[in-house]
């Protein structure tokens, strides 16, 4: 990954809004409403991310270059898949998909690549990932990726009908998802998907067991608002793949 130029980040940070977190003493990772969870640390490597090693820390990720390192840390590859990821979601080279939780782009730069006709739009609700990922797009030559502010309770999609909705390691965070996942349904295209990753109960990477949810919960609390539950993947070796479709007419 190429480091994003520290110079365009400071020229960014006037015109950029927002990502993952609240204020200086948000709720501590994976306790609070959203403790600023609809964007930020999703994306982070493992057990010992720091997001996650303390429950009493601050949670804050208003540091990107040092977030990066955790995030697009190469060994986090070897269990993420990213790659197989993209390539069992992708269907086509137009298609339109937001990230829910962009954080530095470890998803949305690889789904930028892979849908060259289509755009990407990586949502966070930190000002500095918005304006790391902006930068990041810039210095990779990926015109079809955007970031923008989003809200804990609100994504803000705005005008946007996505084809894939995509959240790793966010699901969890969120309150009211059956409100939050019902706007999402809401606004997308016919036949739109969606699709969750996260961590396992029997994990031992990601958050403790008591903040993660298991997979059969997460289906029910998708279906109650308003999605179809597509088929499971299984690849990962930490985490489920639960894919939702937007029932027509709803």
């Amino acid at each position: 990954m190429r480091t994003p130029n520290l110079a365009l980040i400071a020229t960014l940070l006037t015109a950029c809004g927002g990502a993952p977190t609240s204020g200086p003493t948000s709720a501590p990772a994976g306790h609070g409403p959203h403790a600023g969870h609809a964007g930020g640390h999703h994306h982070g490597p493992a057990a010992d991310d720091a997001a996650h090693v303390s429950h009493d820390m601050p949670h804050r990720f208003d540091d990107p270059q040092r977030w990066a390192k955790r995030f697009e840390d190469p060994t986090r590859d070897a269990w993420q898949k990213p790659d197989e990821v993209v390539k069992a979601l992708v269907q086509r080279a137009d298609l339109t998909i937001v990230d829910i939780g962009a954080a530095t782009g470890y998803f949305p730069v690889r789904f930028a690549r892979a849908v060259p006709e289509g755009k990407v739009v990586g949502v966070d609700i930190e000002p500095s990932m918005v304006q790391y990922l902006t930068a990041r797009a810039q210095e990779e030559g990926l015109g079809n990726l955007t970031a923008r502010l989003g809200q804990p309770d609100d994504p803000m999609l705005g005008d946007l009908q996505p084809d894939l909705v995509f959240l790793c390691n966010t699901y969890h965070h969120i309150s009211d998802r059956e409100a939050y996942f019902a706007a999402i349904r809401a606004k997308m295209a016919d036949g739109g998907r969606l699709a969750i990753v996260d961590f396992r109960k029997d994990s031992e990477r990601g958050p403790p067991a008591d903040h993660k949810i298991a997979l059969a919960q997460t289906i029910t609390e998708m279906e109650a608002a308003g999605w179809k539950h597509q088929e499971t993947l299984d690849f990962l070796p930490d985490q489920y793949i639960a894919v939702f479709t937007a029932p027509a007419g709803g």
